[in-house]
């Protein structure tokens, strides 16, 4: 059962109920105030009575009484004065007055009646409830029954005019409250309906669908949060979309690295032992061999890096920015001098938490790259940045320090477009260029992963033609100040 149909059957059920016991309690209540009352007014006229016939008894004395009930004195003058209905009877219950019909069968009241007591009783008489109140009335030796009737029918039928009243009321109310209800559940579960259609289609595929505001309510927070979650899955998706897309093209990338290589190797070999070759042609198919062995020990240790960086655990350890640098440009300096490229490294003191092995061979990576690209200057420096963040405890801003590392050359530089890509594994901007250096394009993704150990990010700036600039951001203190 749908949730607008179960809020709807819900709600209805509900007030149905309340509507009915509402009902049912008022009615109810009504009769039984309206009968109390009857009964009290039916036992004040029921006394009245008895006043009137013990005042005839007085004044007419006990003999006129004795007739009476012998049946010598007639005693309608004596119920003239009387209210109501009323009927007079011997304590032998023989009848001397009766005002009600003749079937009204009184006999069955005057047994419950006890002296002191008045008691009262309902009957009906040709079709209309009576309510009848009785007693003793004495004076002297002698004593009568007296009966008083009370027609009280028209409560009864007061009574069904109000249920059937109530019927009517209740039906239309029903009705409107009916269609109001369902308009309701309506209302209230299309919020969640057009969530449902767009669950429906995200789970069809499309990550881009979105909810229109709702509101400020429960529901309104609900499709917000709804939209995060969207937004949320369709990054992820897009992450991994992206992953598998870098997998597939390292996966790919990798077995065209092998197969070039083994390509070569497989021929040259196979070229030294099925023929007698001149002294020369072997000295250069042994060569080729040896180049592209030294791309595939290039490959397998650029591989065991990476793999060593996912599941390594490795401690940063503070270190002296400048006394860092300087030791890096004396590891540099012969394949500086090799290639003949300027190096400078200026570094403000500062303390900076690394892995030394690991910064170093980011650096080397750096630097190697920027050697391949054609470089003959490159400088590296290193700065201790601040900025303020926010205010502090004591009103003051809190200023955040970092130490900014630049590795700037004059290589031919990297196109924009390609930017974006160079730290994917085996990525390569001249892929012609780079193989004939034993290129593999490792480099920067290694680099990549280890600027991500030390809580960075490579950044890269270049026009494509004068050169490039890579940063990194890492966490410093200064003077021995954090």
């Amino acid at each position: 059962m749908r949730l607008g149909t179960k809020i709807f059957f819900s709600i209805t059920v509900f007030f149905s109920v309340a509507f009915l016991l509402g009902g049912y309690v008022l009615l109810s209540y009504f009769y039984e105030v309206t009968m109390e009352r009857e009964i009290s007014s039916a036992v004040e006229g029921y006394q009245y009575n008895k006043f009137v016939m013990q005042a005839n008894l007085i004044t007419r004395g006990e003999d006129w009484f004795k007739g009476a009930v012998a049946g010598t004195y007639d005693m309608r003058d004596v119920v003239s004065d009387m209210h109501d209905t009323v009927a007079v009877f011997s304590m032998e219950q023989k009848m001397l007055f009766s005002g009600f019909p003749e079937e009204a069968g009184l006999a069955d009241l005057l047994g419950d009646v006890r002296r002191g007591r008045v008691d009262y009783r309902f009957v009906r008489l040709n079709g209309r409830i009576y309510l009848m109140t009785a007693g003793i009335v004495e004076h002297g030796q002698a004593g009568i029954y007296l009966v008083t009737g009370a027609d009280v029918q028209r409560i009864l039928e007061q009574q069904e005019k109000m249920i059937g009243k109530f019927g009517t009321v209740y039906g239309v109310t029903m009705a409107v409250g009916t269609v109001l209800i369902y308009g309701m559940s309506m209302m209230l579960t299309r919020p969640v309906k057009i969530l449902i259609n767009a669950t429906e289609k995200i789970a069809d595929g499309n990550y881009e669908e979105r909810v229109a505001d709702m509101g400020r309510d429960e529901v309104g927070q609900l499709a917000e949060n709804f939209n995060k979650m969207a937004r949320a899955v369709e990054e992820k998706v897009q992450e991994l979309s992206e992953s598998a897309r870098q997998k597939e093209d390292f996966v790919a990338n990798f077995a065209h690295e092998l197969k070039t290589p083994l390509t070569s190797v497989i021929g040259y070999a196979d070229r030294i032992y099925q023929k007698e070759l001149p002294r020369e042609e072997q000295r250069q198919a042994a060569w080729h061999i040896w180049n592209e062995g030294m791309r595939l020990e290039a490959l397998s240790l650029k591989l065991m890096d990476l793999a060593s960086l996912h599941h390594g655990e490795f401690v940063l350890q503070e270190v002296a920015a400048d006394i860092l640098f300087r030791e890096l440009a004396a590891d540099m300096e012969y394949i500086m001098e090799k290639h003949g490229v300027e190096l400078v490294c200026e570094a403000q003191p500062a303390y900076i938490k690394v892995e030394y092995d690991l910064f170093k061979t980011l650096i080397l990576n750096l630097t190697d790259n920027a050697v391949k690209a054609g470089a003959r200057h490159i400088r590296i420096t290193g700065r201790v940045r601040q900025e303020k963040t926010g205010e502090g405890k004591d009103g003051q801003g809190v200023v955040r320090m970092w130490y900014q590392i630049n590795v700037q050359d004059d290589g031919r530089g990297i196109p924009e477009e390609e930017i974006g890509r160079i730290t994917e594994a085996f990525y390569m901007v001249d892929k012609s260029r780079s193989r004939k250096q034993h290129g593999v394009g490792l480099g920067l993704a290694l680099a990549e992963k280890i600027a991500l150990l030390h809580g960075g990010r490579l950044s890269f700036e270049s026009d494509g033609h004068s050169g490039t600039s890579v940063y990194i951001k890492l966490q410093c203190r200064r003077d021995g100040a954090v």
